[in-house]
């Protein structure tokens, strides 16, 4: 194969996943506690440089620069802005660490702030259901006859019944753990393998409020146009190499 050609082809494989990496985060830019992933690069030498082969292609050859790969992508989890929305079941986290939930049999670890109480009367998350756990490992239950709750910035969680009294609950178990450890599941769950420990202080909790996505639409797009242009060459490049060799063969066999 011409060394060309193989270039540009891994050029514009890698140009192809950065597109399905930011065409993820442009579609969830309104997902609540979303956090954007980013395709990092890495420019692999040739084979026989890299596994120090005896026989090595010609002359300085070996010292070219090889394929251009997709090393890892790997998520961002800055915190984002939080948005005011005013429900009390509303929590926003400001600062590193998650929310534990669980599905009854498997924990999962999430940024999704927005909950609501079942029918049965449990602070679960609203759009998957899952149980928000205190940091006992248990369900937070909210009595029925409750008015409302109050999420204090640490977690802890009162019950307002309609005398103004107000009954401990317990407390939001807010963990942290190694962000590498950790696996995208999809609607803004994180599993892992890591071993989690309490959250520091530096994890707020505030009620009424959600966290953003944490997608800038506008640096999204820029980048999927620099990436189309990109990948767009690559392929113009790889027309370009297999012209010039049909020209060339049909010159030396005509």
């Amino acid at each position: 194969m011409i060394h060309g050609i193989y270039l540009s082809s891994h050029g514009a494989n890698a140009q192809a996943v950065r597109q399905d990496v930011i065409a993820n985060n442009l579609a969830n830019a309104s997902t609540t506690g979303f956090k954007r992933d980013v395709a990092t690069f890495q420019v692999f030498k040739p084979e026989d440089f890299r596994r120090d082969l005896p026989h090595r292609m010609v002359g300085d050859r070996q010292k070219e620069v090889g394929a251009l790969g997709v090393d890892r992508i790997s998520t961002d989890f800055s915190s984002s802005s939080l948005q005011k929305t005013g429900q009390q079941y509303d929590i926003g986290l400001s600062g590193d660490g998650f929310l534990r939930v669980s599905d009854g049999q498997k924990e999962y670890l999430t940024r999704n702030g927005q909950l609501h109480r079942n029918i049965d009367g449990e602070l679960v998350t609203l759009d998957q259901g899952l149980k928000v756990l205190d940091t006992t490992g248990k369900p937070i239950g909210i009595p029925n006859t409750a008015t409302g709750i109050d999420i204090a910035s640490d977690g802890q969680i009162a019950a307002i019944m309609a005398d103004n009294q107000r009954i401990p609950l317990g407390q939001l178990d807010l963990v942290a753990t190694r962000n590498d450890q950790l696996r995208k599941l999809g609607d803004s769950l994180y599993e892992t393998q890591a071993e989690t420990t309490p959250a520091g202080q530096n994890l707020q909790v505030k009620q009424g409020f959600i966290e953003a996505s944490g997608v800038s639409p506008i640096h999204e797009m820029t980048a999927m146009i620099e990436t189309s242009r990109a990948f767009e060459a690559n392929i113009n490049m790889i027309k370009m190499q297999d012209e010039s060799l049909g020209r060339l063969l049909q010159t030396v066999g005509g």
